[in-house]
């Protein structure tokens, strides 16, 4: 700590202060020298930016060989200066080591420049936020992040209001944590976080006499303080600031299409050279196992063990999923050699074949041992009256607040291998009695048209611990006789789900696959992937056009509830095949033959249960099936004809009228939950971007005055200046060097107007 007298008679403190959980040596009273012991630098920040930060340079002596070098080792942020005016704090700052050096050519009582800066430090830390959060809520965790001391946030110079002329507060608007993620995942900085959500509102940050104060220039002009500039120097200048020819804002929305779901499960390591061919067991590699499967469907060839098609590897564990801990379910990834396809997702069933050889050399044939992992499949069957726990989980993902709910959807695909051979890849082939795989796939296609899987898609708002569950129960059991032709007729309803009754729900929804072109003898299942279809009741009418061709997934309505957390869980029971033109049941199972259950002399007719991640998108219900814009918005107006040059402004936060409904980047009310699609400033109702025009063309259609020369040092906080020769004009500090020691600052002020632009 040190303390020095102003020329003026005003006492500085400063104190250097050190974040750590250890004790560390004192660095002793510190020396200022004579002259520029402490000089506070806001560099020159035009109008239109929002970040007005500053650093602060003090000059002290050395009292030995390199006494502060250290200070310049500890990592960036634990070393913070706090400088106080007359006992009251002024400026807050962290250590910048990019600008520390010293004489080397003594060894003591030598001059040292440490510089410390307000906000620099978010130029290189990462935002690490989730969900929606208030602009202050955001605010409040960039300045911890900053490391400096304030005596409270000051929002009384906004104008700009979110309801009429009343201004807003900084907790009245909520922003989306997944703005500030690419779509690898990487986060903005800090800096780029504070300036996307503040430059379109209009807002600038800034810190004054120990205070950060958040404020729009018109709000400054009219509500502000004024103080009158007065000369401290021997000269001073007078000029002009710039005009623009034309501005263009350009928000980039960020807006989301296409699946919000993760699609990749396998995080463990594999080697593709590896097989395992014809075995009845799986082997081990680097904590995952792996089994192969033959492309021939000969049998006499599978006893050389070469013919390997492709690779199953094997995990119990995995990403963007939850499995059920007690079934034997497990994370897969297939691994392509001779035919397959790669996928990754989870087995819930999968089979493993050997070949032998029976007889002797000279009279021999081929026959199979096999067997099945995983789940029975007569354990998934079930009737319409319940179903059981989970079998899995998808992850979470967040589903925004809409405006309007009614004018989107949400599509849920959910693509399975359930197959009876044991290479789905290949032709179906009778091995011999009892493995007629061939028979088996034609019976699936004539006896198991429809398949019904139980899901519970869950819906969790923001702030809230109540849970919805999609139903489409009362569509599936619908009697045939009533068959359902159309689309809007298949997307079922929210209900509020019991979690008290997780293992036994009280509400729940089937995925339904089958075939929408032959629902008679063929089946939307048993013939390689098929992703789950419109859910109706297992009917062979005539369907309207719209559902035949309507795109694969089930349509479900978009939750009402605001934004929230959306997944889904695949259950056990409930799992329901049958004949076209069939009624599920509430009593019986329907499988006459035998398809999942077997018989007296067969096992199940089905080999694999795979399942890839499920999809969740957002889809257009006003125009339907049409692609969600994820376009640029762009506004723009002329400032000045006569001018040069334009101003350009990128955005990542914004409005739009009628808004955007998968936006990240929109605005959003944090008490209604709805986007925000227009502001308010000085009498004026329009976009936020259009608003920004207006202060724009307020500042840069002429040219404003511009003076530069030294000043004394005003003590107040954030005020306009006014100048005796300069009559009813107000002026706005774009950049100062203070010396403190002094009591004068080297400033720049530009002449400041009020919002007066509306475009026409």
């Amino acid at each position: 700590m040190g303390e020095f007298l102003s020329r003026a008679g005003v006492v500085w403190r400063v104190e250097i202060l050190q974040e750590s959980p250890y004790a560390f040596d004192e660095i002793g009273v510190l020396t200022f020298e004579a002259n520029e012991a402490l000089l506070i630098e806001y560099p020159h920040t035009p109008k239109e930016d929002v970040i007005c930060g500053s650093t602060a340079t003090i000059r002290i002596e050395s009292p030995g060989d390199r006494t502060y070098e250290d200070l310049y080792t500890i990592e960036v942020g634990n070393i913070r200066m706090d400088v106080y005016r007359d006992g009251k704090l002024y400026w807050s700052g962290m250590l910048d080591p990019e600008f520390y050096e010293e004489p080397y050519e003594r060894a003591a009582n030598y001059e040292v420049s440490l510089t410390f800066s307000d906000f620099g430090i978010l130029q290189r830390k990462k935002y690490a936020l989730a969900g929606m959060l208030t602009i202050q809520d955001v605010l409040n965790m960039c300045l911890r992040e900053a490391g400096i001391i304030h005596d409270g946030i000051d929002q009384s110079l906004i104008s700009t209001g979110l309801h009429g002329s009343t201004p807003l507060s900084l907790a009245d608007i909520k922003v989306r944590s997944d703005n500030f993620y690419d779509e690898d995942g990487e986060a903005s900085t800090l800096e780029d976080v504070i300036i996307g959500i503040f430059q379109p509102l209009g807002l600038r940050i800034v810190q004054r006499c120990g205070r950060i104060y958040v404020y729009d220039l018109n709000g400054l002009y009219t509500k502000g303080k004024t103080a009158e500039a007065v000369w401290a120097g021997d000269s001073s200048t007078m000029g002009v600031d710039v005009v623009y020819n034309n501005a263009k804002i350009t928000w980039s929305t960020y807006a989301q299409s296409g699946n919000l779901a993760p699609t990749d499960c396998w995080k463990h390591k594999i080697d593709p050279n590896l097989i395992n061919i014809n075995s009845t067991s799986t082997r081990t590699y680097e904590g995952s196992e792996y089994i192969s499967y033959h492309y021939s469907t000969d049998l006499n060839d599978w006893l050389d063990a070469s013919d390997s098609g492709f690779t199953l590897w094997l995990n119990k564990e995995g990403n963007n999923a939850t499995l059920a801990a007690d079934l034997q379910t497990r994370f897969f990834k297939i691994v392509p050699q001779y035919d397959g396809s790669e996928a990754e997702g989870i087995a819930l069933l999968y089979p493993a074949v050997q070949a032998y050889r029976v007889g002797n050399s000279h009279n021999w044939h081929a026959e199979a041992r096999y067997g099945r992992y995983g789940l029975n499949p007569a354990y998934l069957q079930g009737t319409t009256n319940d179903i059981d726990r989970a079998i899995f989980s998808s992850a979470h993902v967040w589903v925004p607040p809409a405006d309007n709910p009614h004018d989107l959807l949400i599509r849920v695909s959910l693509e399975m291998l359930l197959d009876p051979r044991w290479n789905p890849y290949e032709q179906g082939t009778n091995f011999f009695k009892y493995l007629e795989q061939k028979d088996w796939q034609n019976q699936w296609n004539a006896r198991g048209n429809f398949l019904y899987v139980p899901v519970t898609i869950k819906f969790k708002p923001d702030n809230s611990d109540k849970i919805y569950c999609w139903d489409n129960r009362y569509i599936c059991q619908q009697d045939v006789k009533s068959p359902v032709r159309n689309l809007y007729s298949t997307y079922g309803r929210w209900a509020g789900y019991d979690n008290n009754r997780d293992n036994k729900p009280n509400v729940w929804g089937w995925l339904c696959y089958y075939n929408p072109n032959d629902r008679q003898e063929g089946a939307g299942v048993a013939n390689g992937w098929g992703v789950n279809r419109p859910a109706i009741n297992p009917h062979t009418q005539q369907m309207a056009s719209m559902l035949a061709k309507a795109d694969e997934g089930q349509y479900i309505p978009y939750p009402e509830y605001g934004g929230g957390e959306l997944w889904i869980e695949v259950r056990l029971d409930g799992w329901m095949i049958s004949d076209g033109g069939t009624n599920l049941s509430g009593t019986n199972i329907i499988d006459s033959y035998g398809l999942f259950s077997g018989d007296m002399w067969r096992s199940p007719k089905v080999n694999w249960i795979l399942c890839k991640l499920p999809k969740i998108e957002i889809i257009n219900n006003v125009q339907f099936e049409q692609e969600i814009s994820t376009d640029d918005v762009e506004y723009s107006a002329q400032i000045n004809g006569a001018a040069k040059d334009p101003i350009e402004i990128d955005t990542v936060c914004g409005t739009k009228a009628g808004g955007v409904p998968t936006a990240r980047g929109a605005y959003f009310d944090a008490t209604t939950g709805k986007q925000i699609t227009e502001l308010y400033r000085a009498g004026r109702k329009a976009q936020a971007e259009q608003l920004l025009i207006g202060t724009l063309y307020s500042q840069y259609a002429e040219r404003r005055t511009k003076l530069s020369g030294e000043i004394e040092l005003h003590p107040d906080a954030l005020v306009t200046y006014t100048e005796q020769n300069q009559e009813y004009k107000k002026f706005i500090l774009t950049g100062e060097t203070q010396d403190c020691i002094a009591d004068t600052t080297e400033a720049t002020i530009i002449e400041l107007r009020p919002d007066e632009y509306d475009k026409q």
